[in-house]
């Protein structure tokens, strides 16, 4: 095997294996679903607030950009790069033998 066939395999390896393992550790860090602890102190008799609070709903947090873009071009070039492997597999090395029967 030539050197830069080690080379294209690779790093078709590493960019599948990023491509993998890159949405699986992003969602491990995750978000706090949890509410935070709080404590209420004790209200005495007759006293009350001066002005009720509404309650507030938190914000819906974006994806990270990373999440939305870097992703799905690791995967497209992933797959680009299978395809055109396949493509040059079937162009240049089955032309180059032929079986004898």
């Amino acid at each position: 095997m030539k050197r830069i066939h080690r080379f294209v395999l690779l790093a078709m390896v590493a960019l599948l294996t990023v491509a993998i393992v890159s949405p699986a550790t992003a969602t491990e860090a995750g978000s706090n679903d949890e509410a935070p602890v709080t404590t209420v102190a004790a209200v005495p008799e007759g006293e009350g607030p001066a002005v009720e609070a509404p309650a507030v709903e938190p914000e819906r947090a974006e994806q990270p950009w990373t999440a939305r873009f870097i992703y799905p071009v690791l995967i497209l070039v992933t797959i680009l790069l299978l395809a055109w492997l396949g493509i040059w597999y079937n162009r240049n090395i089955r032309k180059k033998y032929q079986v004898i029967g």
